[in-house]
């Protein structure tokens, strides 16, 4: 059985900086988790990228479009991945996460010096997957190729034919494995997001949201290549879940899409808003699920 376990990404913050990192790392780390990221724990989904691409502009916590989006000729990223790398040798693989481009539009404020004429503008999707393709290339250079790319706008009425378009972009900037992760209800998207050429694994919210166990399809799967990330944790309840009832989660998935269609188990979304204690607890859960799943198989 080659599920793998992973995180969406967010880890509670303790500490700042390096401190923040190394506590993340290490809670992960100690669960087990064999693919973890270095814990998001600076800023928010959009800041993270805003506040060095240039056409953005961070102030007092918000992210605004200023001007036109263009290409970083930088960028902070390798260094925190870097980081969280050599604090987990041999122990776990360390992936990359990026925010996507329809979240980054979605999420930041249009100030009226920016060159575009709305939310809708599809010369906005198209520079900012430009710029977020460079980034993806560099952080490639610096030798990461698990990559994440997080929509969670893709449920709650992103532009679809132009979301396809600018994600395509940046996929097609990695050379190395390609996640999308979509956090809530899949009814009004799976159909478009299963299409989206270029991406390896489709990481869905299953264990919050059961009915997207009816929406996404096994024979759109497979006939798109794609393989499945099985939330089953919740990343909003604070209580941590019984190892069975997540082994139920996982067991669920495999009735419904097979083993080999699935690649990792991990929580619905990330887990930042959840205290520390808990967020270790699920993840020491699910990691233990997932082991008493592969004994139950072999």
């Amino acid at each position: 059985m080659r599920i793998k376990s992973t995180v969406i990404g967010s880890h509670p913050v303790v500490g700042e900086g390096k401190d923040a990192i190394k506590t993340a790392v290490e809670d992960m780390i100690e669960a087990g988790i064999d693919v973890i990221s270095d814990g998001q724990t600076k800023t928010d989904m959009v800041g993270y990228f805003a506040d060095h691409i240039p056409g953005f502009k961070v102030e007092e916590g918000r992210s605004q479009i200023i001007g036109r989006i263009r290409p970083p000729e930088e960028t902070p990223l390798p260094a925190d991945l870097k980081y969280a790398k050599a604090l987990a040798g041999s122990k776990a693989e360390v992936k990359a996460i990026m925010t996507g481009p329809v979240t980054m539009v979605f999420f930041a404020e249009l100030a009226p010096t920016a060159p575009y004429k709305g939310f809708r503008d599809e010369a906005l999707y198209r520079d900012i997957a430009e710029a977020l393709a460079i980034e993806a290339e560099m952080i490639q250079k610096e030798g990461f190729f698990n990559f994440q790319i997080d929509e969670p706008s893709y449920s709650i009425g992103a532009p679809m034919k132009m979301a396809k378009m600018a994600l395509e972009r940046v996929a097609e900037s990695i050379k190395g494995t390609k996640s999308l992760h979509v956090c809530g209800n899949l009814r009004g998207s799976f159909q478009d997001i299963v299409k989206i050429e270029g991406i390896d694994v489709l990481s869905f919210a299953f264990k919050d949201n059961l009915s997207n166990f009816d929406t996404v399809e096994r024979k759109l799967l497979e006939d798109y290549g794609k393989r499945l990330g099985i939330g089953s944790v919740s990343s909003t309840d604070g209580s941590v879940e019984d190892v069975g009832e997540v082994i139920n989660s996982i067991r669920k998935a495999v009735e419904a899409y097979t083993v080999d269609n699935i690649a990792f188990v991990h929580p619905d979304c990330g887990l930042r808003s959840l205290e520390r204690d808990s967020a270790k607890g699920k993840l020491r859960a699910m990691v233990a699920a997932l082991k008493a799943m592969k004994d139950e198989m072999e």
